[in-house]
């Protein structure tokens, strides 16, 4: 029998999650990671697919499989595992139709779901656009990869084309196989100073009672709504509000990431009425400088309560925020023993994602990805829309989803903020056949404001923060 091995502690709350999305197939859940880079200059195709294979061999995520649906699957690196990289040639194209192609493919890698038990859980294609320029489309299984993962992949697959054609040296083997750094991690998440015990009375303190709650307002989805279908809608701060968030982050001895943060839960808080707010985000699960060199879903989601008093300055706000933060990494631990330590049921009644521990998600984005050189070749990031054929059904729609799994899909489709990296604006991610644009422009208005606010005064409290005129964004439900 092959060698099994647990899932990391990221792992389970991604599986959880996926499970509860569809019990009997998690990768119709299209949860995925993706990413895109152009290539400008002389390449060499044959030689990236050596590279590429290279890279395979070097990382166990791209060679993973899972043994099993359910509950409690184990992780199967195998011994090999072939490049799946797929060479598509537009050259002979004009602009307007390669760009058409290329929205197609991308379409595709984010929506045909993957099978957990098939290596690889990953998609790669090289599109030649010209003699000189190609494009370089990845998407990962989230099971497999995180955020930070892409840019392994892609700084990983430059240095090894450049050694193939003798410009740089082999990489030296990993210091740290997948397996070995997700059990270094279940580890220290049951120790590290805080024991197993002290974490789970930390989380059971801190998130009991766990109540339903759906902060945005949704009504049921219609039989025809695409649940797997996500917009991005951008917003950014104006430059004098940017320019003052590092010098009011660096007065309230926290950062301008703690600072937005506050200034969200001040908002939910304002918006809903409600005098306790609970944010998910989560943090790079990455501490050791060898575990950023890995591929894998390392990430680890943490769970901030906050308490918002109309009549307290908002600077108390951000104090909060930042205490909330910090105890809550300190006593980071696996999804499975905070969940059986939030709710005494967990083990009868999974799948139990942890969607049910939070109002609304707010996170940064993952760094910024750097432009790489090669030999002859500029490697550069670069978004790419993804669209599909004209009369494509949607993959999945409310009308194929069983009613216990449907309240997880609109609490996935929930507006979700994603800060940028460098904090001058973000964007909100939702369903908008769930959510719509007024609450979503509403949502970012108000957000603006407040921000704003916190920039300008800290003293001010959240009961005299001036909002926008017109409806509260709460009060905007398709249907």
């Amino acid at each position: 029998m092959p060698t099994t091995f647990p899932l990391a502690p990221g792992q389970q709350m991604m599986w959880e999650f996926m499970t509860a999305l569809d019990p009997a197939h998690p990768g119709a859940s299209r949860l995925v990671v993706v990413e895109f880079r152009r290539l400008r200059g002389t390449l060499r195709t044959d030689v990236l697919r050596q590279a590429m294979q290279d890279v395979v061999d070097r990382h166990d995520a791209l060679r993973m499989r899972f043994d099993r649906i359910g509950v409690e699957p184990r992780v199967q690196i195998l011994p090999y595992v072939e490049s799946p990289l797929e060479y598509v040639d537009l050259s002979g194209l004009p602009p307007a139709e390669q760009q058409d192609r290329v929205e197609r493919i991308a379409y595709a890698h984010r929506n045909d779901a993957f099978d957990p038990g098939r290596a690889p859980l990953w998609r790669a294609a090289l599109v030649r656009l010209s003699e000189t320029e190609h494009l370089l489309a990845l998407c990962f299984f989230h099971m497999v990869s995180d955020g930070w993962s892409c840019r392994v992949v892609v700084e990983d697959l430059c240095h090894a084309y450049a050694a193939r054609l003798g410009a740089a040296d082999p990489q030296p083997p990993l210091g740290v196989d997948h397996c070995a750094l997700a059990a270094l991690q279940e580890a220290e998440q049951a120790g590290n100073g805080v024991g197993a015990a002290v974490r789970g009375a930390y989380w059971r303190d801190r998130l009991r009672p766990v109540e339903p709650y759906q902060l945005f307002p949704a009504s049921p989805p219609a039989p025809d709504v695409a649940l797997s279908a996500e917009v991005a809608t951008r917003f950014a701060f104006p430059p004098e509000v940017t320019a003052r968030l590092r010098p009011a982050a660096r007065r309230s001895r926290t950062s301008p990431y703690v600072l937005l943060l506050a200034a969200y839960l001040v908002l939910l808080s304002r918006r809903a009425g409600r005098p306790r707010v609970v944010l998910g985000t989560t943090t790079l699960g990455r501490e050791s400088p060898l575990s950023r060199q890995l591929v894998g879903q390392f990430t680890n989601n943490v769970y901030l309560p906050v308490d918002v008093a109309p009549d307290t300055p908002m600077s108390a706000v951000v104090d909060a925020a930042h205490a909330s933060l910090a105890e809550a990494v300190a006593h980071a631990t696996a999804f499975h023993r905070l969940a059986r330590a939030v709710h005494p049921d967990f083990a009868a009644i999974r799948p139990w994602p942890d969607n049910h521990l939070f109002d609304a998600w707010f996170q940064s984005a993952a760094s910024a990805s750097p432009v790489l050189h090669c030999p002859e070749l500029l490697v550069e990031p670069v978004d790419v829309t993804a669209r599909p054929v004209p009369g494509t059904p949607p993959p999945v729609v409310a009308a194929d989803v069983p009613p216990q799994c449907l309240p997880v899909w609109v609490k996935r489709g929930s507006p979700i903020v994603v800060v940028d990296d460098d904090r001058a604006g973000g964007v909100v991610i939702r369903n908008r056949g769930v959510f719509g644009d007024d609450l979503v422009s509403g949502l970012i208005d108000d957000y603006v404001a407040v921000v704003s606010a916190l920039v300008t005064d800290p003293a001010t409290t959240p009961a005299r923060v001036r909002l926008p005129d017109g409806a509260c964004f709460l009060d905007h439900a398709i249907g």
